[in-house]
C-alpha cells in the first residue's frame, strides 16, 4: 500500500474529516461536485482557510469570478483573502475579437498586480498555457480550481479535454507537491443539448482524480436542505451516509456529528456477536435485558449470520431458545451447529443438555421435552416460555425469535400481547432477544410495531448482483444508516460484516 494513504489534510471541518478518516489525501486531487448553491466553493476555501491558519502556502484559481467578485462572495465568511501565504489568480475564457482565430482566449487576472493578459494579446486556452501561468505560484502546499467547469472551452471533445485535465492533476501533485480540490457544477450522465451530447466537466474528472465529494439540495417536508457524501475516496474506508450541511460565518459546518449516543453514557451491557465488525456497528454488541430486530429480504442468508452469533452465545454460556424460520429445518440446524466449535455435537445434543429450546410452529422436530408446540400448549407462549426458564442451565437465555410463525400460529393479538410481556416480566439483565422477520410478508402495521418496540434495529438484503448487505437501520449507539457488506467465510465466525 502506497505510503500517501496513512497520510491526509484536514479538510477544516471536523465532522469531514471523520468521515474521510482523516481529512483529504495528502499529496492527491478531489473533487467537489454539485448544483448551483450546494456550498461548493465555500468548502474549498475552508480548505484553504485552514491550511492559511497553519501558515502553509496555498493557491485559489477561479475560473468563473473576478478578484472583485470573489472578495463579494466571500465578504460573509471569516476567510482571510488578504493573507500574505495566499495567492489568488482568476483564469477564464474569453472570445477573441483583434486575433486572426476566433477561438476563446486565455485572461488572466492576477490578485497581487491586477494585471490583464490576454486582451490585444494572442493566448491560446491551454492547459499547457494554464500550466505556464501558474508556474510562479510554485510551490504550494493547497491549492484549490474553482470550477473546473470554466475549463471546458480547452477542447472540442471529451478525450481532449480529459487529458487536458489530468495533465494539470500531474501538474499541481508533481510540480506542486500540492493537495489539490478540484469543483464542478456537474456529475453523472451527460447532458444532452438538441441531441448533441455535451462535454460534462465533473464526468470527465471524477475518474482521474483520488476522491469524489458530492454535494446537494433535497426537500424534507417542505424544506429544502444541503447534504453531502463520500461517493468515492481511493484506499479509505470512508464513511458514505448522507450528511446535512448548513452555511455558517465560519464556513460549512457537517452534521451530525454523531448519529447515536457514545456507548460510554448509556447504561447498557452487551452480548458480543463474535464478529468484530458488527460489534462495531452495534456499537458494543447485543443489548442484554433488551429486544434487536434483524429484517430481512427474503433472499438473504439469515441462517449463517444468526447461527454465528447463537454460537458465540453458546460458548458464552448461554441457553439458545428458537423460533425457527419456515426453511431453518432441524437438519439444517444440525448443520450449523456440528461446524461449529462448541461442547455439542447437534441439535438433540444441545437438547438433552437443556441448553436449546424451540417453540416448533411447524410440527418440523421430533418429540422432546425442549421442543414445545404453542398450538397445544392451552397456557400459551407465556407459559412456554416460563417453562424454558425454569429448565434452561445457561447463564442467561439468547433467543432468536421468528416473528412471521408468532403470528400464523397464535394471531396478531396474542403475538402483540406477547411481544409486550417479554421485556416487561419475562426478560433477565442477562437474557438478550433477537425478533427475526421479512416485513414484507407480514401486515404492514405488524411490521411497523416490531420496528417501534425494538431498541435496536438491522436490516439485511441481497442485491441484484448476489451481494448482501446490513445495516444498523435503529439504535441508541452504534453506526445508524452505516451499510456494511456481510462475507461468508469457510472457517469461524463463518460471516464477516465489511
Amino acid at each position: 500500500m502506497d505510503n500517501w494513504l496513512s497520510m491526509s489534510v484536514r479538510t477544516g471541518v471536523s465532522t469531514l474529516d471523520d468521515m474521510l478518516e482523516g481529512g483529504y489525501p495528502e499529496g492527491r486531487a478531489t473533487l467537489l461536485t454539485g448544483t448551483p448553491g450546494t456550498g461548493k466553493s465555500t468548502l474549498a476555501m475552508q480548505f484553504l482557510q485552514t491550511g492559511l491558519n497553519l501558515e502553509e502556502d496555498c493557491l485559489l484559481i477561479s475560473t468563473e469570478q473576478t478578484i472583485e467578485e470573489l472578495h463579494n462572495a466571500f465578504a460573509p465568511f471569516e476567510f482571510d483573502l488578504d493573507h500574505d501565504n495566499l495567492d489568488i489568480t482568476s483564469l477564464h475564457a474569453a472570445k477573441g475579437q483583434t486575433f486572426e482565430s476566433e477561438g476563446e482566449q486565455l485572461v488572466i487576472e492576477q490578485f497581487d498586480e491586477s494585471e490583464i493578459i490576454g486582451e490585444g494579446f494572442s493566448a491560446a486556452f491551454t492547459d499547457q498555457r494554464i500550466q505556464q501561468v501558474l508556474t510562479r505560484y510554485q510551490p504550494a502546499d493547497r491549492i484549490v480550481l474553482d470550477s473546473v467547469t470554466g475549463l471546458q472551452p480547452m477542447a472540442e471533445n471529451r478525450d481532449i479535454y480529459r487529458r487536458a485535465i489530468l495533465s494539470l492533476i500531474q501538474f499541481f501533485t508533481d510540480e506542486f507537491d500540492a493537495t489539490t480540490l478540484f469543483t464542478s457544477e456537474y456529475i453523472g450522465n451527460p447532458p444532452r443539448d438538441n441531441d448533441v451530447e455535451t462535454i460534462s466537466a465533473g464526468n470527465t474528472l471524477q475518474y482521474n482524480v483520488y476522491g469524489v465529494l458530492r454535494l446537494w439540495r433535497e426537500e424534507k417536508k417542505g424544506n429544502l436542505r444541503r447534504f453531502i457524501d463520500i461517493m468515492k475516496m481511493r484506499g479509505v474506508d470512508h464513511d458514505t451516509r448522507p450528511h446535512e450541511i448548513s452555511i455558517t460565518e465560519d464556513g460549512i459546518e457537517v452534521t451530525p456529528r454523531r448519529r447515536a449516543l457514545p456507548p460510554e453514557v448509556i447504561d447498557q451491557r452487551y452480548l458480543s456477536s463474535g464478529i468484530d465488525q458488527l460489534d462495531q456497528l452495534l456499537g458494543g454488541g447485543f443489548p442484554k435485558g433488551d429486544v434487536a430486530l434483524l429484517e430481512h429480504d427474503g433472499t438473504a442468508n439469515v441462517d449463517d449470520l444468526l447461527f454465528a452469533v447463537a454460537t458465540y452465545a453458546l460458548k458464552e454460556g448461554y441457553g439458545l431458545t428458537m423460533i425457527p424460520r419456515v426453511n431453518t429445518s432441524p437438519e439444517r440446524v444440525d448443520e450449523l451447529i456440528e461446524r461449529a466449535t462448541t461442547d455439542f455435537n447437534d441439535a438433540n445434543d444441545l437438547l438433552d443438555s437443556n441448553r436449546m429450546f424451540v417453540i416448533d410452529a411447524l410440527g418440523a422436530w421430533k418429540s422432546h421435552k425442549n421442543v414445545f408446540n404453542p398450538r397445544a400448549e392451552d397456557a400459551g407462549l407465556q407459559y412456554i416460555f416460563e417453562q424454558i426458564r425454569d429448565r434452561n442451565d445457561g447463564n442467561g437465555l439468547f433467543m432468536m425469535l421468528n416473528t412471521e410463525a408468532k403470528v400464523h400460529t397464535i394471531g396478531s393479538e396474542a403475538t402483540r400481547r406477547f411481544r409486550y410481556w417479554v421485556p416487561s416480566q419475562f426478560l433477565s439483565d442477562e437474557d438478550v432477544m433477537l425478533d427475526v422477520h421479512n416485513p414484507t410478508v407480514m401486515d404492514e402495521e405488524m411490521a411497523n410495531f416490531y420496528t417501534d418496540a425494538a431498541t435496536v434495529g438491522i436490516e439485511t438484503w441481497l442485491d441484484e448482483t448476489g451481494i448482501q448487505y446490513l445495516r444498523l437501520k435503529k439504535g441508541n449507539v452504534g453506526e445508524v444508516g452505516k451499510v456494511r457488506l456481510v462475507e461468508h467465510l469457510d472457517v469461524e465466525p463463518y460471516v464477516n460484516i465489511k
